[in-house]
């Protein structure tokens, strides 16, 4: 007792290293969700920049496989390297195009990782597992939702989606966070 006092804490204070270990999961917690909610204020901006943002990465990745496939990587890496940057350029030159491709693709994303989170968190039944497992499940009905309104909201809805998921999985990571707190107190305390 004397000690923690002499060191300028409080007794049952959980030290600089102690906190880190669920302080900076809270933090991207939080930031992941202002960012979701700012998605949500604007969808149509969000949906383009998230159009132009992956044109960018694969136009990108595609000079990169090539600059890698003249170094000697094969012809397989100068094939996809093409593919790559002319996908990523068709999605600046088509952005309505590229717009569908990539909603399509986010709504498969959905349903895949909702299936993923609800059957790991049932299977695991880790310290959370519920935050995890009703994460999955507004996972599966964003994915549902977005089927049943497409193709009439393509412009909004891919902002909508991604600002979603940013909601849900910031709240998920500030409830894993909460969670770690209290085991990291409970092992404290328990010392």
């Amino acid at each position: 007792m004397e000690e923690q006092r002499i060191e300028g804490r409080r007794p049952g204070r959980l030290s600089r290293s102690e906190s880190a270990a669920w302080g900076s999961t809270l933090v991207l917690g939080v930031l992941w969700t202002i960012v979701g909610v700012l998605c949500l204020g604007a969808t149509g901006v969000a949906s383009v920049a998230a159009m132009y943002w992956v044109g960018a990465l694969l136009a990108i990745g595609g000079l990169v496989s090539l600059i890698w496939s003249v170094r000697g990587a094969g012809g397989g890496a100068a094939v996809l390297g093409i593919l790559s940057l002319v996908v990523g350029i068709l999605m600046f030159v088509h952005p309505g195009a590229g717009l569908q491709s990539l909603t399509v693709l986010l709504i498969g994303y959905f349903f895949i990782a909702g299936l993923f989170r609800v059957v790991t968190s049932l299977m695991d039944r880790y310290p959370g597992w519920g935050f995890e497992f009703v994460s999955g499940l507004c996972a599966i009905a964003i994915g549902v939702i977005a089927v049943r309104a497409w193709p009439a909201t393509n412009f909004w809805l891919l902002g909508t989606l991604i600002g979603a998921e940013l909601i849900v999985r910031g709240i998920f990571m500030i409830g894993g966070a909460i969670s770690a707190r209290r085991v990291v107190r409970s092992l404290k305390t328990a010392a």
